[in-house]
């Protein structure tokens, strides 16, 4: 009997045998985890962002119960000037001696028989002066031609332009008030004019600077207005505001304590005043208010035109546009307002503290 070779054992499988996973399985799950975490972190910023946005108002703010402390201003103290010394009487050089070139602020204009062209030569070399920052030199050639013809809108401009790059903002304005007063037959300088004297007349209705309760920590810097163009069929045009914050380093600045106003003023057909009930959006243009550091921040508001006549919110009649007041709140207290025109300020004051 043949015996057939026996067959080759297999080692016995074991019962629990464990399962090899490939390294693409772990890195798979630490995607999966990194990812739920950082959808919480941006659910979490969300919350976070809106909470450190400042809405900007549009309607009239309330004025606060609580009287008001009104601090007297401080009496700076008196400048002392220095005597202006004696000049010296100037020596004539003699004729064998050498003398330097002049300077070229000093230059001579070349002198002409037509006025007008006098005018051209002495606008011409101080506009070069300015451009040198040789501002007082240019002021007095301008001088010269206004002497020549004090209503030469050429000359009234660069005096204006000059004045105001010397730090002498109202006599920038009176030139500038000026070219108005020529009305517009003086061609598209007259709109620039127009323009500087509402900026400028802003720039000083600043009425409660020395009542504030507290230093200003924001100042409004500029303020400019689009001309009113037709979008979607609608009237409309855009108010920007610039804000500076006096200093970058105050540790306790909390820009949540930040409450700017914008309120449009429409006009019946009586003549009063009234804000308008509309609703109008504005935002800040950078969702960081002052962040790290920064020194100014802009918002803007859109403000479409009424049309006079036509039934408003709250059973109202709607009247012309008139003009716009925006004042700045921090921590309730009012620390600088700007209006158009200037005036409506005075006729429409905003309250000291709010709410």
């Amino acid at each position: 009997m043949t015996r057939l070779p026996s067959p080759t054992l297999q080692p016995p499988v074991p019962e629990h045998t464990k399962r090899l996973r490939p390294k693409t399985y772990s890195v798979a799950v630490y995607l999966i985890i990194g990812v739920v975490i950082f959808q919480i972190m941006m659910v979490i910023s969300v919350f976070w962002l809106r909470a450190m946005v400042v809405p900007v108002n549009v309607k009239f703010p309330k004025a606060s119960t609580k009287p008001v402390a009104v601090v007297a201003p401080i009496t700076p103290p008196p400048i002392i000037v220095p005597p202006t010394p004696a000049k010296l009487p100037t020596v004539p050089s003699l004729p064998s001696l050498t003398t330097s070139l002049p300077h070229p602020a000093l230059l001579s204009v070349p002198t002409a028989t037509d006025p007008n062209e006098q005018i051209g030569n002495l606008n011409d070399q101080a506009e070069l002066l300015m451009r040198q920052n040789d501002l007082p030199s240019g002021i007095d050639l301008l001088i010269k031609a206004e002497d020549i013809d004090p209503r030469h809108p050429t000359t009234l401009k660069n005096l204006a332009e000059a004045y105001y790059l010397s730090n002498q903002p109202s006599q920038a304005k009176r030139y500038w008030q000026r070219i108005v007063d020529l009305g517009p037959d003086v061609g598209p300088i007259y709109g620039l004019a127009k323009d500087h004297v509402m900026l400028l007349g802003n720039r000083d209705a600043d009425p409660l600077k020395e009542l504030s309760t507290l230093p200003r920590y924001v100042y409004i810097a500029q303020v400019e207005k689009t001309p009113v163009e037709t979008l979607n069929g609608q009237p409309q045009f855009h108010l920007r505001t610039v804000l500076m914050r006096k200093d970058p380093n105050v540790p306790d600045f909390d820009q949540k304590k930040l409450r700017p106003y914008v309120i449009f003023y429409q006009q019946a057909s009586d003549g009063k005043l009234s804000p308008d009930l509309a609703q109008h959006g504005g935002a800040f243009e950078d969702t960081f208010l002052f962040w790290n550091k920064k020194l100014q921040e802009a918002f803007g508001v859109d403000y479409i035109m009424p049309v006079p006549g036509l039934p408003g919110p709250n059973n109202t009649i709607l009247g012309k546009y008139y003009g716009f007041v925006i004042g700045i709140y921090y921590n309730s207290v009012l620390q600088d307002a700007r209006s158009e025109p200037s005036d409506l300020l005075a006729r429409m004051p905003l309250p000291t503290e709010i709410e």
